[in-house]
């Protein structure tokens, strides 16, 4: 299995598993919104076919002559219940058309927050609707299950000089860098043991959401951070004005409350061991 397509190429972790697909010798075709733009930070090599999930041919044409896909889709803080949803409705069409492909293997990227969340928050009910969807295609799968990514650090949580956390949860996640994390996608698509599996995708330290923070900054090169922190229930309050922001305060409610535990032992053994520590992340981005 060579030739790879990649839904969400442009996004925040789907960069860097675009990346190491590319540094594995898989040739990747890439759906993107916009092809100059996705040029600038995608390697070269990569083939671009315009379009999006809300268009089912753009998705069949991305997906011609590709024996895999990458999945990579989530909700976005100003999605709607009511309005078209990635997690919801995109991935129906992207089913649609992997259907009328040649695909062999579908791998997706969800989140520990939806595999173990048991509430009744519209977000999370379809991250995990969007699981089983793609379990029960009958399609071969790989399903991929993250902590917390280290590139939340520099896609979100910093804010110029300072690190903003939210809330003082003793609830440790093992941090994963979106490099190591692109490697592990790569070798699952190089091997049949990861056929129908399901994986924790779990970095080598445990760290609470201050501890990291901490430690990011600590190591940061560029110019010196402060670490802060907002009670959530300051946030929750700001989300009664600002639907973007109520949407940011359920995530962080689920994210506090959730308690995990070291899973993946057997990602590591099948897939790779990941190399990179925090303090080697922030120092070098």
């Amino acid at each position: 299995m060579r030739k790879i397509t990649v839904i969400g190429a442009t996004g925040m972790i789907g960069i860097p598993v675009t990346k190491e697909l590319v540094n594995a010798g898989f040739e990747i075709t890439a759906l993107v919104r916009d092809i100059e733009k996705a040029k600038q930070v995608l390697p070269t090599g990569v083939n671009f076919v315009k379009g999006d999930i809300e268009d089912k041919n753009s998705i069949l044409n991305s997906l011609k002559s590709a024996e895999g896909v990458y999945i990579n889709i989530s909700t976005r803080p100003t999605d709607k219940e009511n309005q078209f949803n990635p997690e919801m409705h995109g991935i129906d069409d992207i089913l649609w058309a992997i259907k009328q492909s040649e695909i062999k293997k579908i791998a997706y990227l969800s989140s520990f927050l939806a595999r173990n969340y048991k509430g009744n928050w519209w977000v999370m009910k379809a991250k995990k609707e969007c699981v089983s969807k793609v379990k029960n295609c009958n399609i071969p799968y790989t399903i991929f299950y993250p902590s917390n990514f280290m590139e939340n650090f520099s896609n979100g949580m910093k804010r110029g000089n300072k690190i903003n956390t939210i809330g003082n949860s003793e609830n440790k996640a093992w941090w994963i860098s979106g490099e190591d994390f692109g490697k592990q996608v790569a070798n699952s698509f190089n091997t049949e043991k990861s056929l129908n599996k399901e994986y924790a995708v779990q970095g080598l330290e445990g760290l609470t959401a201050k501890e990291a923070a901490e430690k990011f900054a600590e190591n940061y090169t560029k110019e010196k951070l402060s670490v802060s922190s907002m009670p959530l229930g300051m946030l929750k309050f700001i989300g009664l004005f600002a639907s973007q922001m109520k949407n940011v305060a359920n995530l962080m409610d689920v994210m506090l409350n959730n308690v995990e535990t070291f899973e993946a032992q057997q990602t590591w053994n099948e897939l790779g061991k990941p190399m990179i520590k925090l303090k080697d992340f922030a120092s070098k981005i």
